[in-house]
């Protein structure tokens, strides 16, 4: 079991700033984000994690390299940290998508086994989030675990690990570089920060 899970989104990319939607594919680090990441690897490190895991993708892999390189630790990549595929709306606006695609953009939003038009639900992430926690529960041996990953892959695995409803999703806010950490107690997970990014302030 993984006694301290810390959850950890990417620093800011360029397609952040713009709106686009990144999903699968990917984005640099703007030059705050590439701030963000040295300020929260050294926090990071502090907390001594016994394995990194994360995303394959650039903008993830990028956050755990410093993080790693911070900490002394490998970096394990997991393809189940990607976050959710938009399909056709990727490298798109979603003011955009709704505007253009709006029945669809709907269903995707109140029906959590619709897919996008090519791309996933929120049904498929959460499955995928729960192959993610297997895969890194022998790592713990009872010192914390780092996973970075995605905005909608945490608000999802939060619901995963909280047992709520994955509704819940959408009224959980998750900026660039934040932290959140889950912990086991008895029998079950409590969460004990979310969305912490003041490593990033005046940064």
């Amino acid at each position: 079991m993984i006694e301290q899970l810390i959850l950890v989104r990417h620093g800011e990319t360029v397609h952040n700033v713009a709106g686009l939607a990144q999903g699968w594919g990917d984005s640099a680090l703007s030059e705050r984000g590439q701030r963000q990441v040295a300020a929260l690897a050294s926090r990071v490190a502090r907390m001594k994690p016994a394995a990194i895991f994360s995303s394959p993708l650039q903008r993830a892999r990028t956050t755990a390299d410093a993080i790693a390189g911070s900490s002394g630790l490998d970096v394990q990549l997991v393809d189940d940290l990607r976050e959710m595929n938009y399909g056709t709306w990727e490298g798109k606006s979603f003011l955009d998508v709704r505007r253009n695609d709006e029945e669809s953009y709907r269903r995707w939003i109140s029906d959590f086994d619709f897919p996008s038009p090519e791309g996933e639900s929120h049904q498929h992430v959460f499955d995928r989030m729960s192959r993610a926690l297997e895969t890194m529960r022998t790592a713990a041996n009872g010192h914390p675990v780092v996973a970075v990953t995605h905005g909608n892959a945490i608000r999802i695995a939060a619901t995963l690990l909280l047992e709520l409803p994955l509704s819940a999703s959408r009224n959980l806010a998750q900026d660039n570089a934040a932290i959140n950490i889950f912990l086991w107690r008895g029998d079950r997970y409590v969460l004990k920060v979310w969305n912490d990014n003041t490593h990033c302030e005046e940064r």
